[in-house]
């Protein structure tokens, strides 16, 4: 009788055991503006962690940390991050994030740092700026060659044009024009506290076309160019002399120096695109770039623009990058563009990233595009102030980003999910209009994104159409201002505009592609 009662209480004992929960488990991490914006501590953020139906939150200290208890069976939560309002940063959601990504074997929690987009900051004290400069005599056939379109010094960190001659560009984003005698002057500044540095040298005509007409062309690429691997120069107000002596960038006279690659578009898993323009339903159109990434401590520099206009194909030109050389790319772009074509108003863009270096060079490119997501909202529909927006699924997309921006065109939220819809936790003003978009790739995860800046995201996908000859009609969205301004904020601090996020070792393998829907408004009840 005692075994039996003493077996019933064990049983009754382990049951309990088993049927209490296991404790709770935390959350830990900073938040702070992003990169771009000084990466600064945010004091008075609201961090919400959602675990089913149930919800915790923390405010930020002044150091940016936060602590979060969450059930001990989680297996995923959602994260939404808001900031303290006024200071015009934006506020975050990362939903279906594993808590396994946050815990070591040994229990131990990881950080969970986010990154609030926010307006780019300003020049910081610190070291003085120094400043030193490369200038010399540009020279074709032995005459000195006098740009007719002369830059101003505002215009230093625009990138070359097509039908621009006399162009100079000093490590990849530093670019002036020759004056009547051929002559240029390229300013050099850091305030790093550097004696000297170095870049490579890029110049010459940017103005070959398959027409001979600048106005009519759909192929735009050097018709001259000289390329110095290094410049050194010394930032102590002093003059690296470097003159420049052209040479033709043409495959069939200097092979040498210039290739050539077959680059064909394949359009099958756009839906929504018509590219054939003798249709009536004609609204869309692509154009590939190919770029030329020097070295290391180089930015990239334009090749050339070729516009798809009804084709599959062209024949692009290069630089010959030496065989067996790893080092140095081409680095391609492929854009894919959908619009109205009564208002030239853009309705979504996908793009391809490629490359190709000395091993694989001779390799032709078939550029495979994405689909974009199609917005399952109504342009201009009346919602509540935690309104849920959705839209279609794209097969290959790995997680999507929606985007909500004020009637200005600035971010007032992001959040990033795997599922094909979701609620905005930040609560918008009433009679307010809002614009939102989507965005998506095919290699990117939830986990890849959080700890990065957002910033950079709608930096890459900044549209500049005055660079792009055949594009300048188009009509952007507002946020296409916003990104504007993020993107020159990054080539000015940076030299370059951040790239994909995906592993690096993927991207020069596997290529990347990703897409964005069209903008769409909606106005808070």
């Amino acid at each position: 009788m005692k075994r039996s009662l003493l077996a019933v209480f064990g049983l009754l004992a382990w049951g309990l055991w088993a049927c209490t929960p296991p404790p709770p488990q935390g959350l830990q991490g900073h938040v702070f503006t992003s990169p771009s914006a000084g990466g600064q501590p945010v004091h008075g953020a609201k961090v919400v962690a959602k675990v089913g139906n149930q919800t915790v939150q923390a405010t930020t200290g002044l150091d940016g940390s936060f602590t979060l208890q969450i059930p001990g069976s989680a297996q995923a939560f959602t994260l939404t991050v808001i900031p303290p309002g006024g200071q015009g940063m934006a506020a975050l959601t990362y939903e279906n994030v594993p808590i396994s990504a946050y815990k070591s074997p040994y229990g131990a929690a990881s950080e969970l740092n986010i990154y609030l987009p926010a307006p780019a900051s300003k020049t910081l004290p610190g070291y003085l700026a120094r400043t030193g400069y490369v200038a010399g005599t540009v020279i074709l056939n032995g005459n000195p060659v006098a740009s007719t379109k002369p830059r101003n010094p505002s215009q230093l960190f625009n990138p070359p044009q097509p039908c621009e001659d006399g162009l100079v560009i000093f490590g990849g984003f530093r670019t002036v024009t020759t004056d009547g005698s051929g002559q240029y002057q390229i300013p050099v500044t850091s305030t790093n506290n550097l004696y000297a540095t170095s870049g490579s040298l890029w110049a010459g005509n940017y103005t070959g076309t398959d027409t001979g007409d600048c106005n009519t062309a759909t192929e735009y690429y050097w018709s001259q160019f000289q390329y110095i691997p290094e410049v050194r120069v010394y930032l102590n107000g002093s003059t690296t002399a470097q003159n420049v002596d052209l040479e033709a960038f043409d495959p069939g006279t200097n092979p040498s120096r210039v290739a050539t690659l077959q680059v064909t578009h394949d359009y099958s898993g756009l839906s929504g695109f018509n590219f054939d323009l003798s249709n009536p339903n004609w609204n869309a159109l692509a154009v590939s770039v190919p770029s030329f990434v020097h070295a290391i401590h180089s930015g990239e520099v334009e090749l050339g623009q070729y516009y798809y206009l009804g084709q599959t194909t062209k024949t692009v030109r290069v630089y010959k990058i030496p065989s067996g050389s790893t080092a140095q790319q081409i680095a391609f772009l492929h854009t894919a563009l959908r619009l109205d074509p009564n208002t030239y108003q853009l309705k979504g863009l996908s793009r391809v990233y490629q490359w190709r270096d000395g091993t694989t060079l001779s390799q032709n490119l078939t550029a495979a595009f994405l689909d974009t997501p199609k917005l399952q909202v109504g342009d201009g529909a009346s919602l509540g102030a935690n309104p849920t927006l959705s839209w279609n699924p794209v097969n290959g997309a790995k997680v999507y980003v929606v985007s909500v921006y004020d009637d200005q065109g600035a971010l007032v939220w992001a959040g990033f999910t795997p599922n094909t819809s979701i609620t905005v936790p930040a609560t918008l003003q009433s009679g307010a209009t809002y614009f939102w978009d989507v965005y998506t790739d095919d290699q990117t995860e939830t986990l890849d994104y959080i700890g990065t800046d957002p910033a950079a995201l709608q930096a890459r996908l900044y549209l500049e159409l005055e660079r792009y000859p055949r594009l300048r009609h188009l009509q952007a969205s507002s946020a296409n201002r916003y990104r504007g301004e993020l993107a020159q904020a990054f080539r000015e601090n940076l030299g370059y505009l951040p790239g994909p996020q995906a592993a690096y070792q993927d991207l020069l393998q596997n290529g990347y592609r990703e897409s964005l829907s069209e903008t769409r408004s909606f106005t808070v009840q």
